[in-house]
Formats: structure tokens, sequence, C-alpha cells
């Protein structure tokens, strides 16, 4: 590899171009000849990466970019260069709004022919499965929802898997028999299809998000019986009502609550607010559960991350008496 790093004009040219595309919130596709000569010669001086056939960022642009980002800017140029490409799995449903388990999102995920050949990419991966009816949404050509959630399903730990049937449900007001259905007219024989039908049995639109369906496939996991989910608790007079994520009832008709929280919840990243709202919002939520309390409610709170480790997870569950299967 040449260590000479001295660029040509046309080659500082395109350097200045591949920044505006940056800046404008994109990757860099060369679609002239001369353009690729150019990018693949600052590439060999190790000035820019080349993500895709023709498609090239500056090193530290990209590894700035977030999870989400990364995917929809290289789905986005790969639709660029290659018109008819179907994007299937985890890409396809990030670009529904169906859901975005980051552990899923490492690639791009490419429908490619059982005959067709691809150079390698750390980026991309490729899948031979059966694309079956494909929807256009703007420039991409996707797996239908419906499909898209199944190959998730079927290929993909429980925990994850669940966050996307979910989604499906929240997203696109698909109800469970529609799905099941939906499988056994257009799935029968896929490898991993009968854990996919597990898998639909706890589906539920009412989860808020991709990381309330993770938490609740781990208690489902370790064990914990299945939580009513959006719980709403009558405040006294009728002002209003608490709204928890989980809940279940116990047998002398109080309810055991469970909140799941993200870091973010409770700090301030810009700390411009001189009334402290995070500090705020804790010491809001600090007086919610005692009020609960007092009514003769009982609320835990927990992190995705407790839920990690699904045997002690189960254990602490169990340690607040929450019910078990």
């Amino acid at each position: 590899m040449s260590h000479d790093k001295r660029c040509s004009k046309p080659q500082v040219e395109l350097f200045f171009r591949l920044f505006e595309a940056h800046h404008g919130g994109h990757l860099f596709v060369a679609t002239k000849k001369w353009d690729e000569r150019c990018a693949y010669a600052l590439m060999q001086k190790e000035m820019i990466i080349r993500l895709y056939n023709h498609v090239y960022a500056d090193p530290a642009y990209w590894n700035d970019l977030g999870i989400e980002d990364r995917i929809f800017q290289l789905a986005s140029a790969i639709a660029v260069v290659e018109p008819d490409a179907v994007f299937c799995g985890a890409t396809a449903a990030l670009l529904y709004g169906i859901g975005s388990a980051y552990s899923l999102l490492e690639k791009v995920q490419v429908l490619l022919p059982r005959s067709t050949r691809r150079d390698m990419y750390k980026f991309v991966e490729y899948r031979r499965w059966r694309s079956g009816d494909v929807w256009q949404l703007g420039p991409f050509t996707l797996t239908d929802p419906y499909r898209t959630v199944v190959d998730i399903a079927r290929t993909s730990a429980f925990r994850y898997a669940l966050g996307y049937v979910d989604g499906l449900a929240r997203e696109y007001g698909v109800e469970r028999e529609e799905l099941r259905a939906y499988a056994q007219v257009n799935c029968r024989g896929l490898h991993g299809i009968a854990r996919t039908f597990e898998v639909f049995e706890h589906m539920d639109g009412r989860s808020d998000n991709g990381g309330e369906s993770e938490a609740r496939a781990a208690m489902i996991l370790a064990g914990v019986a299945a939580p009513e989910l959006q719980v709403e608790i009558t405040r006294p007079g009728n002002a209003g009502y608490y709204l928890a994520d989980y809940g279940w009832q116990m047998s002398n008709g109080s309810w055991m609550l469970a909140e799941l929280h993200g870091l973010g919840k409770f700090e301030d990243d810009a700390q411009n607010d001189p009334e402290h709202t995070a500090a705020k919002t804790y010491r809001a939520a600090l007086m919610r559960d005692a009020n609960l309390r007092a009514m003769g409610h009982n609320v835990i709170h927990f992190k995705l991350s407790d839920t990690y480790d699904v045997k002690a997870f189960g254990s602490m569950m169990r340690g607040y008496g929450i019910p078990t299967t």
C-alpha cells in the first residue's frame, strides 16, 4: 500500500465533495468512472474508507455516526448504487419504524439471489431468503412488514425478536391471529418457523418501545408471570391516573408495579436548565412512588442492563414478591 499522502488536484476536489456529502448527511457515492479512480486512490492513502461498491466515507465521520444513522445512510447509498436491491431483516424493520435492537443493527441486511456472488463488506450482510412480496418506501425496496418480522423472529434470539413482533402490532395495528395466518400461508418450511409461532404467542402492541419488549422477554425467560402493560392506577379524587410500565395484581387487589428506566430519564445532558428539569423529574417520580405506596401498591425500578443475566433478574423479581409461572 502506498504511503504517499500527496494528492492530485482531482483527488483533492473529490475529497471536498465527499465532505460536502457528509455535511448534507450522506455518504459519498462515486457515480463516474473518474470519481471511482480518485476515490480508490484516496482509499489507498488511507484517507477514506470503502463501505460498499462505489460508496465511500471519511473514517472519522463514519465512526461518529450513531448505529441507526449508519444503517440509514449506508442503505440509502446502496439504493442509489443498486436500485433493485431489496432490504430485509432488521434493516427493513428500522426503515419501517417497527424496531431497532442495536445488537441486530451491526450491518445492512440485503437480499441476495442464490445464484449471485458479491464482494464482501464489513458493514453489509447478504441474506439468501425468498423475498416474497416487496414494498416501496421512498428510495428503498423492502420485504413487506409481515415477512420482515417473521424473518427476524425465526432467526433472532427471543429477547430481541419480541420487540419487533410488538412493534408490528403497535405501529401497524396487526393482530396476533393475522400475523399467524400470514406465516402459515406464506412461510411454511422456512428454517426456524416453529420458533416464530412461539414468539407470536407473546405479541402485545401495548409495549411502548423495544426496550420494554426486551425486558418483558427477559421476564418470560426467567419464569416471571406475564405482566399487564401500561397499568393505570386512578389517583385519589379521580384526579387523573398514575401509569406504570408493568403490573401484577395481587390476591388482595393491590398492584405490584415495575418501571423500566434508562439513565437518560433522570439526566440532563445539556446542563443548561436553571430549574434542573432532570432533578425535578426524579423528585416527581419519588413522590409518585410514595403516593402509590400510600394507596397500598408497591413499585420497583430496574434498568435494561439488569435483565442481561436472566437468572439473576428472575431472582431479583422473585425477591420482590412478583408472581412466577
